[in-house]
């Protein structure tokens, strides 16, 4: 068969079409924009600007169950959609999102971020959707959006203008609800307190020292009669903060999380009942209980209350990066000067977010297998995290993140104690939490200067 060059051509223009028909079909339809989407109500213009923006641009990928194209039947590209979405969904819920007004400070970062470094929508997604490329007004606008939130809800209105609309935010010295005195001194004496265990050796302080950063500085913890536990003590302070407790995030606030350690067989190994009936002979403490919850009888409802109560007040503000971003250019060294503009550039201000940094979201690795793998560890229960508490099979591998406030005093690191080194810590974040989109190479220096930073971030605990 001889192939002339008019064939040559006619392939060619066959291929040509071929590549464009799908962006072309997807320019002229537009994202279909999602009725319930739709009709959620923002409480401003910046937000009901973005979220229009959002809504014609991003939620194919970033809602349950969207209304996918007519080729998404196709084997291939089918597959690649459906991937895309469950991975879109896994990382940002726009529906959501929206209708709890912007009330996420993690995802909120996340967004910001993805603007400021360009990568949504991904370069394959934007091949064959042409019009989803956000221009400099629309980016400007979701930006301004995600600043007036931060502005109204996380802002804690200390931070020198150059740093007022970053992730982090200088950490208060009180918190912001009022609270009782009585009560804390009564939880206070009760978070010390070892008749909280069943043989009366174990406290709350045992595992969260306020010597020792708000934890026990071991891998694991040691329970009632010398029984390990199976996960690394997260630090007490500024756990306030916490969107939830615990690395799965199974108690809902601080009195719920006082209920667990007592009750577990491998912590405390009590019960409500028999701590009860130790606590209430004791006259004194009973007559200071009674002061504060008028009653004379113990309930373990008041005895978690009081204890949420005192944690309130373990806040560890002042640290020389707070001072710096008040606003002391001064307090922190120029290395750690250049590790937090490194620390915002390369995502890790995307997780470790709020007064706190951290405590905002559940994360997993990219690729936990081969994340354990690099790790040379067999995967068990307590890898599971979040999806424990849920039984969600999206929640797999999930950690809530941790606090980075005081990181220097309470190694060791990760929620199995894995290392005590922060370069290597800053290192595995990188290599395997932050999105390959977002990451770019990090050097030895950096590396050594994030940790400048993080260095440079040991409170004052105001007891």
């Amino acid at each position: 068969m001889n192939i002339t060059k008019k064939h040559v051509v006619i392939v060619a223009l066959t291929g040509v079409v071929a590549v464009l028909a799908l962006p072309i079909i997807n320019l002229i339809q537009g994202q279909r924009v999602p009725e319930e989407f739709v009709a959620i109500k923002c409480g401003s213009a910046e937000m009901t600007a973005a979220k229009e923006i959002i809504g014609n641009k991003c939620m194919l990928c970033h809602m349950q169950d969207p209304v996918l194209p007519f080729y998404a039947v196709l084997p291939v590209v089918g597959q690649q959609i459906k991937r895309d979405v469950a991975d879109g969904v896994d990382r940002v819920n726009f529906i959501s999102f929206y209708k709890n007004g912007g009330d996420d400070q993690a995802l909120m970062a996340k967004l910001e971020h993805a603007v400021r470094v360009n990568n949504m929508p991904p370069k394959k997604f934007l091949a064959i959707h042409w019009d989803t490329a956000l221009n400099s007004k629309e980016k400007a606008a979701i930006l301004r959006s995600a600043a007036k939130v931060r502005a109204e809800k996380y802002a804690t209105n200390l931070a020198a203008t150059e740093f007022m609309n970053d992730a982090v935010q200088p950490l208060p010295a009180t918190w912001h609800e009022k609270l009782s005195p009585a009560k804390i001194a009564l939880g206070k004496r009760l978070f010390n307190d070892k008749r909280l265990s069943d043989d009366d050796t174990i406290s709350c302080a045992s595992c969260h020292g306020m010597d020792k950063g708000g934890t026990d500085q071991a891998q694991v913890s040691t329970g009632v009669r010398d029984q390990l536990g199976p996960i690394n003590s997260p630090t007490v302070f500024n756990a306030a903060y916490n969107i939830m407790q615990f690395w799965d995030g199974r108690a809902k606030d601080l009195a719920e999380q006082a209920n667990g350690p007592p009750l577990d067989p491998l912590e405390m190994a009590s019960n409500w009942e028999q701590i009860i009936g130790k606590l209430k002979k004791d006259a004194e403490l009973t007559a200071i209980y009674v002061d504060v919850y008028g009653s004379a009888e113990w309930t373990d409802p008041n005895i978690r209350d009081a204890i949420a109560e005192f944690e309130k007040t373990l806040l560890t503000p002042d640290s020389d990066l707070d001072k710096y971003l008040k606003g002391d250019a001064t307090a922190i060294s120029g290395d750690a000067a250049e590790g937090y503009a490194l620390f915002k550039s390369h995502s890790c201000g995307t997780c470790h977010t709020g007064p706190a940094m951290g405590g905002q979201s559940f994360e997993r690795p990219i690729d936990p297998v081969a994340y354990y793998a690099f790790r040379n560890k067999k995967i068990v229960e307590k890898d599971f995290g979040r999806f424990n508490a849920t039984k969600q099979e999206q929640d797999r591998f999930k950690m809530k993140v941790p606090l980075l406030r005081n990181i220097a005093l309470t190694a060791p690191y990760m929620h199995d104690g894995f290392t005590s080194d922060l370069a290597e810590v800053v290192t595995i974040m990188h290599d395997h939490f932050v999105t390959p989109s977002n990451r770019e190479r990090l050097s030895a220096a950096d590396i050594d200067k994030i940790v400048a930073m993080l260095n440079a971030n040991t409170g004052t605990l105001p007891l």
